[in-house]
Parts: C-alpha cells; sequence; structure tokens
C-alpha cells in the first residue's frame, strides 16, 4: 500500500468507525426519506425525450412543427372482417365515433384530426363552370342509400385511397397528431394515460365486423408500461436467486441479507436520487436500476467475503475483522465505482435527452453504492455476531480447502503454454469482432418496433395497415423551400416534380405525395383525365389555377406557398431503408442547386429516425473510447504501473467489441436503448478486474512468483467474483423471457457481457500479466 493510500486511510477510518452510530442514523434516516422520494417516482416518457433536438434535421423539424405538424402521430384504422367496403351505415358510424373520441383525448393538436368525417378532407372536381369542392362526407350527413353512394364518388374523387381509405376501400383511418404538453394543463402529456384511452377505443368499437388496429409512439410506450409488472416479477425472481446463492456463498443466511440489503439500499437512493432531480422513470431505462442492483451485490459480496476470510482465518471478531476488510478494499473498490460513474457520465455526450437521463440515473445508482457499500456496509459487518462462530469457520474453511483444487487449476493460465493459447484465443476473437463492426447496425435492423416482439399487438397492427394503405406507417417529410410564392414558378416545380419521381422509384419508397402530383391531376381533369395533359405548364398564368383549389390543410404547402414538403412513405424504418432514402434526397439536392429550391431534411418520423441514427453513429465511438480512456487512467492513478493498465483494460475492450460483434450477428441495432449496455457492462468488468489485480500486485510485492501470486489473488477475491458473475448470469437469465423485445435483447448482450467479462478477468488478465511480466514467471 502507497504512502497516498496510507494517508487517505488514516483520515477515512476513524471518520467512518469512531461514530458509527451516528453516522449510520443519519444514512438511515436518509435512507427512509428517499424511499418515500422513491414512492413518488412516477412514469415519464416524452416522444422529444427520444429525438436529438441540436441535430439539424431536428431544427427543420422544429421550425416548420406548426406549419406542418409533427411526428408523433397516432393512427387508428378501422378495417371490415367480413369482406364487405366501407359504404355501409354501421362501418362510418363507427368510423365518426372513432374520429370524435380521437378528437377529444389528451394532448391531442384537434387541428390535425385526420378522417373522412373531418372538414379538411375534400374533393375537387372540373365541372363546367371551373372547380367544384367540398366535404367527402357531406356535413348534413344521413346514411341514405343515396348518401352513401354520394361517398363513395367523393372518395375517388379527392385521391385519398391509399391514405385514409385502404386501397381496397374496405377500411378507413383516423389520424392525429400529438402534443408534447397537455394544451390543457400545460403539463407534460401523459403517454401512459393516452395509450390506456386508446385501448379503451378499440374495446368499445372493436367488433366481430370491424377490427381496429392502433400505432403510434403512445402506444408503444403504454404497452411497455404494461409489461412492468412482468419487469418486477424479473426484478423479483432476480433478487430471490441472488440470495439463494449468496446464502450457498456466505455459508449464513444472515450474512447472506446484507450485501442484498446493502445494494437494494442503493437503488432506493437511486430511485430517490431521481425524484429529487426533478425526473421520473422512463420505462425504456429499467435497465438502469437492475445495474444498479447487480454492482451492488458485486461489491457486497467482495466485502462479506473478505470480511469472512478475517474472521474465519484469522480469528477476529466482527469489528476488526470489518475495520480490516474496509482499509483492504476500501480504495479499490471506490475507485472501481468513481470509475463506472465516470465511465456512465461519458454517455452524456449523446446529444438524445433519455439517453443523458440514463447517464445521470447511472452515475446518481453508483454515487449511493460508493455510500451503501462502503460505509453503511462496513459499519453493519462492525456490529454482526454470528450466532455460532466455530461452525461458520468449519464451513468457511471446508469451503476453502474444496477451492483451493479449483484455484489450482485455474492459476496455471498465468504459466507459460495455457497463457499463450488463451492470447491465441482473444487474438482470434479480437480479428472475429473487428471483422463483424462494420456490419453494426445503427438503428432498427428489422421491420416492425424492436421494444415490441414481433408478434406483438402493435406489430401485428402496424402490419396490417402497411398491407392495406399505400402510405405505410413511416413517413419522411422533405421541405422544399422555394421561395414566396413558389408554387407558381414553373422552374421550382418542375424541380420538386423531378425530386417526387426520383423518390417514388427509390428502393424502399412505398409511395410519394407532393403539390406538382395533385397540380398535374387537376390538369388533366380538366381534358377528361387524358395522361397526355398529365403535366405541369410552363408558364406562371396556367400554374396559377392549378394549385389554388388545393387546401392547406393537406399538409402539402403553407399560406405562402413558400414551402412545399414532399411526403415520402417507405416500406419500413430499417437502418437500410433510411439510409438509402436519406442519401438520395441528399443527392439530388447537391445535383439541383441551380433550381432555386432546397430540398431540406427531415420531418416525420422517418426524419426523427435519421436524425438520431446519425448522432449515435457520430459519437457512438466517441463514447466507448472515453468510457475506456477513463478506465485506463484510473488504473493507472492507482496502481502506477503500464501492466496493471494492459492488464485491466485489454479484457474490457476485448468485451466491448465481441458485444457488438454479437449485435451484428443477432441483427440487434445499437439505438438509444441498446447504446448504454455497452457502458454498463463495461461497469461490471472493471470492478472484477480491479479486484483481482489489487490482489495480484500486493502478492507480487511480496515476493510471490506469477502463479503463486495468482493463486492467492483468486483464493482471496476470484471467488467472489465468480459468485457474482454466476449469480448475474442466472438472474438475468430471466429477462430472455421477457415479453418485451429490447428487454430480452439487453438480457441477451448482459448475459454474453457478464460472461465475457468474467473469462476476461479470470483467464485473460494472468495471461497478459504473464507476457507483460516476465521477470515474474513460475520457475
Amino acid at each position: 500500500m502507497g504512502p497516498t493510500a496510507t494517508r487517505i486511510l488514516a483520515f477515512v477510518v476513524p471518520l467512518v468507525y469512531e461514530r458509527r452510530r451516528l453516522n449510520f442514523a443519519i444514512l438511515l434516516a436518509f435512507t427512509v426519506w428517499m424511499f418515500m422520494l422513491a414512492l413518488r417516482l412516477e412514469p415519464d416518457a416524452g416522444f422529444e425525450k427520444q429525438i436529438p433536438l441540436q441535430h439539424p434535421y431536428m431544427q427543420i423539424f422544429k421550425q416548420y412543427e406548426q406549419a406542418f405538424g409533427g411526428a408523433n402521430l397516432i393512427s387508428i384504422a378501422l378495417l371490415r372482417r367480413d369482406g364487405g367496403d366501407i359504404y355501409d351505415a354501421h362501418f362510418l358510424e363507427t368510423l365518426r365515433q372513432v374520429t370524435d373520441a380521437v378528437f377529444f383525448l389528451p394532448g391531442v393538436d384537434r387541428s390535425r384530426v385526420t378522417s373522412l368525417f373531418t372538414p379538411g378532407v375534400r374533393y375537387i372536381e372540373v365541372v363546367e363552370g371551373g372547380f367544384a369542392s367540398g366535404d367527402v362526407v357531406p356535413r348534413n350527413y344521413r346514411p341514405t342509400p343515396q348518401t352513401l353512394a354520394l361517398i363513395r364518388e367523393n372518395v375517388g374523387k379527392a385521391g385519398i385511397i391509399g391514405r385514409l381509405v385502404s386501397a381496397d376501400q374496405r377500411g378507413a383511418m383516423v389520424v392525429a397528431e400529438l402534443l408534447e404538453h397537455d394544451p390543457t394543463t400545460g403539463e407534460r402529456l401523459d403517454y401512459v394515460r393516452v395509450a390506456a384511452q386508446l385501448e379503451d377505443i378499440r374495446r368499445r368499437y372493436e367488433s366481430e365486423t370491424i377490427g381496429i388496429h392502433i400505432i403510434g409512439f403512445a402506444k408503444v410506450v403504454g404497452d411497455v408500461t404494461d409489461a412492468s409488472g412482468e419487469v418486477a416479477a424479473f426484478f423479483g425472481i432476480a433478487l430471490l436467486l441472488t440470495m439463494a446463492l449468496l446464502w450457498l456463498f456466505c455459508g449464513s443466511f444472515r450474512l447472506s441479507l446484507l450485501p442484498l440489503g446493502a445494494a437494494l439500499t442503493a437503488v432506493v437512493w437511486e430511485l430517490g436520487l431521481l425524484r429529487l432531480a426533478g425526473f421520473g422513470l422512463d420505462p425504456f431505462a429499467i435497465l438502469v436500476p437492475f445495474l444498479i442492483l447487480s454492482i451492488g451485490v458485486s461489491h457486497g459480496v467482495q466485502y462479506i467475503n473478505a470480511w469472512g476470510h478475517e474472521v474465519a482465518e484469522n480469528g477476529r471478531d466482527s469489528y476488526e475483522a470489518s475495520v480490516e476488510t474496509f482499509r483492504r478494499l476500501f480504495i479499490p473498490g471506490t475507485v472501481a465505482i468513481v470509475t463506472d460513474v465516470i465511465g456512465f457520465a461519458t454517455l452524456a455526450f449523446i446529444q438524445i435527452e433519455i439517453v443523458r437521463e440514463m447517464a445521470l440515473n447511472a452515475a446518481m445508482g453508483m454515487a449511493a453504492v460508493i455510500v451503501t457499500n462502503k460505509l453503511m456496509l462496513p459499519i453493519v459487518l462492525s456490529w454482526v455476531r454470528l450466532p455460532d462462530i466455530e461452525k461458520f469457520r468449519h464451513r468457511a474453511q471446508r469451503r476453502a480447502h474444496i477451492g483451493d483444487r479449483v484455484w489450482r487449476h485455474l492459476s496455471v493460465f498465468a504459466t507459460g503454454p495455457y497463457a499463450r493459447v488463451t492470447l491465441a484465443g482473444a487474438a482470434a476473437a479480437l480479428l472475429w469482432a473487428l471483422s463483424m463492426y462494420p456490419q453494426l447496425t445503427v438503428g432498427d435492423s428489422q421491420v416492425g418496433v424492436p421494444e415490441l416482439r414481433p408478434d406483438s399487438r402493435y406489430n401485428q397492427d402496424s402490419r396490417t395497415i402497411a398491407a392495406h394503405f399505400a402510405i405505410g406507417v413511416d413517413l419522411l417529410k422533405v421541405l422544399a423551400i422555394a421561395g414566396e410564392q413558389g408554387c407558381v414558378d414553373p422552374v421550382k416545380m418542375e424541380a420538386i416534380d423531378r425530386f417526387t419521381w426520383h423518390m417514388r422509384n427509390t428502393e424502399g419508397v412505398q409511395s410519394v405525395s407532393s403539390l406538382p402530383m395533385i397540380a398535374r391531376q387537376v390538369r388533366a381533369g380538366w381534358f377528361e383525365e387524358a395522361p397526355k395533359w398529365r403535366v405541369l405548364p410552363r408558364n406562371q398564368a396556367a400554374l396559377a389555377p392549378l394549385v389554388a383549389p388545393v387546401p392547406t390543410a393537406l399538409g402539402l404547402h403553407n399560406p405562402d406557398c413558400s414551402v412545399m414538403p414532399v411526403l415520402v412513405f417507405t416500406t419500413d424504418h430499417r437502418a437500410e431503408t433510411i439510409d438509402r432514402v436519406i442519401e438520395r434526397v441528399k443527392r439530388f439536392d447537391a445535383e439541383n442547386r441551380g433550381s432555386g429550391v432546397t430540398f431540406a431534411l427531415a420531418s416525420g418520423n422517418i426524419g426523427v429516425m435519421a436524425a438520431t441514427n446519425e448522432e449515435i453513429r457520430a459519437r457512438e465511438l466517441l463514447v466507448i473510447i472515453w468510457v475506456h480512456a477513463t478506465l485506463g487512467l484510473f488504473a493507472w492513478l492507482s496502481f502506477r504501473t503500464v501492466a496493471s493498465v494492459v492488464c485491466i483494460l485489454t479484457p474490457l475492450v476485448l468485451c466491448s467489441l465481441l458485444t457488438y460483434g454479437l449485435m451484428a450477428t443477432l441483427g440487434i441495432g445499437m439505438k438509444p436503448a441498446t447504446l448504454p449496455v455497452a457502458a454498463f457492462g463495461v461497469g461490471i468488468g472493471v470492478d472484477y478486474s480491479i479486484y483481482l489485480w489489487s490482489v495480484l500486485a500486493a502478492q507480487l510485492n511480496r515476493g510471490h512468483d506469477l502463479q503463486a501470486a495468482y493463486f492467492e489473488a483468486l483464493r482471496h477475491t476470484g471467488k467472489a467474483v465468480i459468485f457474482t458473475s454466476a449469480s448475474l448470469i442466472v438472474s438475468v437469465c430471466t429477462w430472455l423471457f421477457s415479453g418485451l423485445q429490447f428487454q430480452a435483447d439487453m438480457g441477451l448482450l448482459l448475459l454474453f457481457m457478464f460472461s465475457a467479462n468474467l473469462l476476461g478477468a479470470i483467464l485473460l488478465l494472468p495471461a497478459l500479466a504473464y507476457l507483460i511480466l516476465p521477470s515474474r514467471r513460475t520457475a
């Protein structure tokens, strides 16, 4: 132990132990306060939390949001199940009632509710005296045969088949936009409440003849939140499994409760601090409390293990054993946790609010682990009285005797033949990971919402809507900025029309809608739909009458015609589809700068996803570099040797790269929900490596050769590392059966990372030490 560590302990030990009762009473009172705050924690989902608002696409999105709407939509499709069409009194009455119900949902922008029964849905036709227009569904609607026939006629003239009416005319759609803040209360929109009311609409209006299908961000949040009971059940199972394994490991039920209790206290502090900071718990951040529990158990087990060693083998009483354990583990344990805190905080480089919130959440939880595991747990251990100390010592010595045979076998990885095989295997794994890294998808890699299972009701609804409506469920709005009255400039309209044609012929695009398309249709209507007239005129006087009848409610131009959105509906929102479409937009804009039109990206849910993918792609590598650079710095500050940095850092870097390779292989995309897993998983691995290296370095300083030193390191702390990893692996296995796809994916990634970190610490660390420290090799 160096002089700096000695001075730190000389100050901290009396501070903790001389006023143990007072310290513990203060911490206990604070825990009660945090528990009360945690009980008031509420779900806090938000659409804008999921998007990088500083990204250039999102700047355009926010600039024109009031004029053309946002991307936070809900869509409700009503489809006939009996083979009939929509021109039926019962179907249309159900559609009208659903439209009214959506209109009064909390947070709905009522000016942007659209269905056959909303006034903005109109038809235009050429008549003898010029143009005629009207509502598709007459305002004096009565379900008479004549009116139903008129509606059928109007639907055909309005050009809404494929958008508000299904291609086979067996279904119709209600679309609405949600505001981030409730316009009546000014408070952040309660998405869980909205989702519950959407489900109530389904319950009330779905029947044997009419099926109702609902999609939208609010519904996703609702489905994820509905699964929170299942998540809590998995959390409870993890607790029970961990407690059972702790009892087996400690040989005392009383002792098994202590690390679990300390870890649960850290989770309570984390949730309380989150509430104190003014945040709620986002449904997509359910990973964080589990990881805090896991890391808390990891450090707690190290303390219990060392304390039991002092009691069983060195004959110390509870107080002396606690003080000695504190002296040995306080500094390496605190360094490991502080490293975790700083590593997690680097996630704040990602300029997406939900990721930054998760980073803050994790950092606060890790700060809580420092207090609960490095202060509260040692104090409690100083008071522990075992009912039968001799029986405890006998069991501990018997387990140690059995363990020694295992540790002797594992210690051979610090010798030549085994070290070389391990290093060769690690090199092969590294090459594989590097070869797979370019194939890692940033964004979604599958059709549907990846947070939910492919067979979930939401994804079934999404597939049904995409199959029946030509517009699909994924929309990119490209803002054609042409200057005032650009819609009557033939050159600019021609450029937008050519852009429309190019986008319609881009792979991955299902359909496109734009003002020039409508204008060409209107002109053809003047001439009995003759195809040769479906072109744009080349003079302003002829163009103006074509665009004048098109209402701004269609969202294809603003009042002064300076901006004309082009609506690009894609077949899906997979990353490769988005990249291809975005690249085509950028290329066309660059090639047509002389047209006087700027094609600005982007709005719509595809625009939001494109911005999110680009933000992660630009900063993901930076985050990982910073995480590992922080680990390397603290390893250097703790041990002041190059060997320590290499031996601690290399397994962690390899584990991260292998995780990326696994994600590429399994088709798990890098998204705001999965990006933190890499940083959080490293937090577990660094604990293993630092604890092992601290004992290994101490044994080397006492003159032991490498194999003997590593054997002692395994005896003192390796068994706790292996036990902790095993308990975490068993606990996280339950996640694989979750109804939430993203929780199952995270469970699979954590399962792999826990296993890889364990193998890295137990096998690769001593092999690296053999390579770097030739003078310490076994004679």
